[in-house]
């Protein structure tokens, strides 16, 4: 709720500093500083920009840099006024379109910041993944992969380790993570993950030509450099054109929904304003 109030008072802020003009009255209090041409610059001006906390030096060469700096943009925009003539009005209608989208915004955004309901919950995700899967298609092949290399000369243990390898049984699985953990040889498992097929081919040298025929026929592929013989297991894969697994779009989904119910919230607001200034008889056709 914190964030809700801060964000109406930003937006009153802004709206009145959208509101507000150069010729606005200045008691005896607030006295000009600076002036270039018939617009004038306060004291209340530089004490926004000058830390309460600045020495006096500080404070006086600040302020100094300020009215300067005020002083030369005066400058240019007097002269773009004057020469630019009758343009000068396109621009202003341009400004003031500018001025009224910036404080619709700044309001609506106060808004959604206040009331909008970011909880989204799994089943509106799976729904929204079930009846959109169209929309989610992959770009590139991806891959669950499991994979570790051995710099190993021994031609008997390189055969005992791709038999544990190869096996099915959950013993020989055993043995081997036992015997890779006790030489210091790390698995790199992604079995909780997709990555990119060319990610994978980075990192092992697999020889593929055709990656679309080539996946689809290995589950179980070994491959060897100058110095290590690599054991890669693809646990499972979707090619590129194929719908994209829910858990990697389920932060974009979740983003989607979102941005629906803002969408939404938005939209009742302003019919909700409306219908309230008619009743009102603040607005009418006449």
């Amino acid at each position: 709720m914190e964030r809700g109030r801060n964000s109406i008072g930003g937006a009153a802020v802004i709206a009145a500093l959208l509101l507000s003009g150069c010729g606005a009255d200045h008691d005896a209090g607030d006295p000009a500083v600076a002036r270039a041409y018939d617009q004038e610059l306060y004291w209340s001006d530089l004490r926004q920009v000058i830390p309460l906390d600045a020495t006096a030096a500080d404070s006086s060469a600040m302020a100094a840099q300020f009215i300067e700096n005020w002083l030369r943009e005066q400058v240019v925009l007097h002269k773009a006024a004057a020469d630019l003539g009758t343009d000068q009005q396109e621009i202003e209608a341009k400004v003031e379109t500018y001025r009224r989208s910036l404080l619709t915004y700044a309001y609506e955004e106060a808004l959604v910041g206040q009331k909008l309901d970011t909880t989204v919950a799994d089943a509106e995700v799976d729904r929204y993944y079930t009846e959109n899967q169209k929309n989610f298609l992959l770009k590139d092949n991806i891959v669950r992969v499991r994979w570790f290399k051995l710099r190993e000369e021994d031609k008997r243990i390189l055969k005992k380790i791709e038999q544990w390898w190869r096996s099915g049984k959950e013993t020989d699985q055993h043995e081997l993570e036992v015997w890779l953990a006790g030489h210091g040889v790390a698995m790199v498992d992604s079995r909780d993950q997709w990555v990119p097929f060319t990610e994978l081919l980075q990192q092992v040298p697999l020889q593929v030509d055709n990656p679309t025929d080539w996946i689809p026929r290995h589950d179980k592929v070994m491959a060897q450099d100058s110095v290590s013989t690599y054991f890669v297991d693809l646990l499972e894969h979707r090619l590129g054109e194929s719908i994209s697994p829910l858990p990697l779009v389920r932060m974009q989904i979740r983003s989607i929904l979102i941005n629906q119910r803002k969408i939404q919230l938005i939209e009742r607001m302003r019919t909700d304003l409306y219908r309230d200034a008619l009743d009102k008889k603040d607005v009418e056709v006449l």
